[in-house]
């Protein structure tokens, strides 16, 4: 990859390039006079809804970048909120996110949302309806009908810019990896294996298969009406919910599956520009009812044939660091941790941190001395700033990439559901063919009135 960042590219969607990374359309896209509006004062002028946690770590990544400005604020803490805020003097805050598209859409020029996974799609698609460029964490939805919602929006609005928040894949390793596998130095791929951690009490996760605890009194600082958002089910507060423990529930998070799955899976995507999983076959212990399983084993079967050695490529995707034998695969004894992804090929295999490191094999060994290709830097935060100022940089992951590496995180997540059973899904018309009830149960959800996703037409 030794293209220069500011390389001017062919415009296409849902086209991979010879870079390793997707051209974003939006800024070539923009009309004279929305580009003008954009680029007041040089600036991008950024409003972000939820300020804790990794929103921390966006507002750090653009500080001191003179193309972007925090102009206001949104958090359902009041205390968060205010600590934020007071480091802008000037930006507004708020604690309904509604209230900004309503009374102060003029103020700002894009949004970066940073809330729990079930509020992504009404606040993307709000965005979207209003022009607004927009950076949003993953995984970039929580119901599988929610990518059919994303896809339309996209289609509606071409010249808004995004990024999806899985800013791993900007690593210099993760980014060889990917021209490694594309240019098939290992041979033609055979199959995948990818698996993340425990499930367990902690920082992030309550157990597995959590009832919602008895509610607590809500703090004073916090809105828990508007932390409920979307949800049409009237769950009490409790401190092993907010704010952090809701990724381990079945209707506000998506367990380790979702969680990681966009870290770990986006390097097949960008390797291989795979096509969306005909199915999907999840075991687990026992299915997952308020609070997600644990020890999930999910396989995914795409087409494959051409560019795949066999006719189907086969991804086994599991969570609770249920890993491959290595021995079966022809491999040494090594000790590996959790959040990996291992592509197999004819003629090696490639073992793929999280964070970077590159492990390759050749013959069940370890080659030390394997060439890896030169990569240009890329900065996953002020690359999406630039595009939406106007210029022509790659990024790696906008929004028409990102749909598809989140469709299979929640097709795992959601077939925990049916242990056992194989659902075939129809990704172009965001259907499951062989069980009608996973349509009815799985496929989306009832939205609260006044919180729904808005249509972008």
């Amino acid at each position: 990859m030794n293209a220069n960042p500011t390389t001017v590219f062919p415009i296409t969607r849902r086209t991979f390039l010879s870079t390793g990374a997707v051209l974003t359309v939006g800024a070539a896209a923009l009309s004279s006079r929305a580009r003008a509006q954009t680029n007041k004062n040089s600036k991008l002028r950024i409003f972000q809804i939820g300020t804790g946690g990794i929103g921390g770590l966006q507002r750090s990544q653009l500080k001191g970048y003179a193309a972007a400005e925090f102009v206001g604020f949104c958090d359902v803490d009041r205390t968060e909120l205010d600590k934020v805020a007071a480091q802008y003097p000037g930006a507004f805050k708020m604690a309904d996110y509604r209230e900004a598209f309503a009374k102060r859409v003029g103020e700002f020029d894009a949004v970066i949302v940073e809330c729990p996974d079930f509020h992504h799609a009404p606040m993307m698609l709000t965005a979207l309806k209003h022009r607004k460029h927009i950076y949003g964490q993953k995984p970039l939805v929580h119901q599988l009908d929610e990518l059919r919602l994303m896809k339309a929006g996209l289609e509606a609005r071409p010249e808004v810019v995004t990024q999806m928040g899985n800013q791993r894949a900007c690593l210099t390793g993760r980014m060889q990896a990917v021209e490694v596998l594309k240019k098939n130095q290992l041979g033609k791929p055979v199959e995948a294996y990818v698996w993340t951690g425990r499930i367990e009490r902690g920082h992030y996760f309550a157990d597995p298969w959590s009832a919602y605890p008895a509610a607590k009194p809500v703090p004073e600082n916090l809105n828990w009406d508007l932390w409920r958002g979307p949800l049409a089910t009237d769950i009490g507060y409790h401190d092993d919910i907010a704010p952090r423990r809701w990724r381990a529930f079945w209707e506000t998070g998506g367990g380790q599956l979702a969680d990681w799955g966009c870290h770990l899976l986006d390097v097949l995507y960008f390797a291989y520009d795979l096509a969306s999983p005909e199915a999907v076959l999840t075991h687990t212990i026992r299915a997952a009812n308020t609070g997600h399983s644990s020890h999930n084993q999910s396989t995914l079967t795409y087409p494959g044939g051409g560019k795949f050695s066999r006719e189907k490529f086969v991804v086994h995707y599991n969570d609770s660091g249920l890993m491959p034998s290595f021995a079966a695969l022809g491999l040494p004894a090594m000790k590996v941790d959790a959040n990996h992804t291992l592509t197999v090929c004819e003629e090696g295999a490639l073992l793929l941190q999280a964070d970077g490191k590159v492990t390759i094999f050749r013959k069940g060994k370890v080659v030390e001395n394997e060439p890896l290709p030169e990569v240009a830097p890329r900065h996953h935060w002020k690359d999406w700033v630039d595009n939406c100022l106007g210029a022509k940089k790659p990024l790696w992951t906008p929004f028409d990439i990102g749909v598809r590496i989140t469709e299979p995180a929640l097709l795992a997540v959601k077939a925990t559901r049916y242990p056992g059973l194989e659902l075939r899904w129809d990704g172009a018309n965001h259907r499951f063919t062989n069980h009608p009830p996973a349509n009815l149960e799985i496929l989306a959800r009832d939205y609260r009135a006044g919180f729904e996703p808005p249509a972008v037409v």
